[in-house]
């Protein structure tokens, strides 16, 4: 472990973690709980309007006349914003209880390595990359435009955040392995052949879901220099295709470059 290749302006967490100490990520449990109860009702009314959108629909359509084309428009228009929509809000749902399973601690971190409420820790020559990417641009414009944006609008109250972090796995099927509940496994995602005893992964959180931006700061800070200081790339795409590259690059070095 060398603090070398830690940039000046993040020494001081290096000095931390050489003297042992580690740096944990709370965040407000009361915070979270309205933001995982907001998550499940959008669900639960998304839900909801896509199935009156249906029944709308085909009841105009089997028994409407010429009369009825701007009902089946607001019938199809439900439609679009429930399917564009819905599935993103029950994945953030559910990488949000998971996360929640820490109790107000959503990573620990230190020199030797990261750790969440599933699992750890997670040591860092486990560790093959960490991506670190801030989509809020492309989020405050996709809210801007007409249709989409209301479902992108609706899907960020629920919990979508803009700030992610990826921690690309040597082994993620050794580290899936230490989650003792099975149906909780999803939170380590697994790569190449299923039929592979060690397969790469990635555990991919939503930071500002839980914490504001000085805790978001905090955490990628932490992770950062803990990354650097055991000689693991940290990268920063610059877009989702450039993400899914590196990501891509990460978990299977035949992965095609641009």
């Amino acid at each position: 472990m060398s603090a070398a290749a830690v940039p000046a302006e993040l020494q001081h967490w290096a000095r931390a973690f050489e003297a042992g100490n580690h740096y944990d990520a709370v965040y407000d449990r009361a915070a979270a709980d309205a933001v995982l109860t907001r998550n499940r009702r959008t669900a639960t009314v998304l839900a909801i309007v896509g199935g009156v959108s249906l029944l709308l629909c085909l009841l105009l359509l089997i028994f409407g006349g010429a009369a009825t084309r701007l009902l089946i428009v607001l019938g199809v228009f439900g439609l679009v914003v429930m399917f564009a929509t819905l599935p993103t809000i029950l994945n953030v749902g559910r990488g949000m209880r998971r996360l929640a399973v820490g109790n107000g601690t959503l990573a620990r971190v230190s020199g030797a390595g990261v750790s969440f409420g599933l699992v750890g820790p997670i040591a860092w020559n486990e560790v093959v990359g960490v991506i670190e990417y801030d989509s809020t641009a492309r989020a405050q414009a996709s809210a801007s435009i007409p249709i989409i944006g209301w479902g992108a609008r609706l899907s960020q109250k629920a919990g979508n955040g803009s700030r992610g972090l990826t921690i690309a796995l040597r082994d993620g099927s050794a580290v899936q392995a230490r989650i003792s509940h099975e149906n909780a496994r999803g939170f380590v995602r697994l790569w190449g052949p299923k039929s592979s005893p060690t397969r790469p992964g990635d555990i991919a959180i939503i930071m500002d879901s839980f914490l504001d931006e000085a805790g978001v700061r905090q955490l990628l800070e932490a992770i950062v220099v803990g990354a650097l200081m055991n000689g693991v790339p940290v990268h920063h795409p610059r877009s989702a295709a450039d993400y899914l590259q590196t990501l891509g690059r990460l978990v299977d070095p035949t992965f095609p470059t641009a």
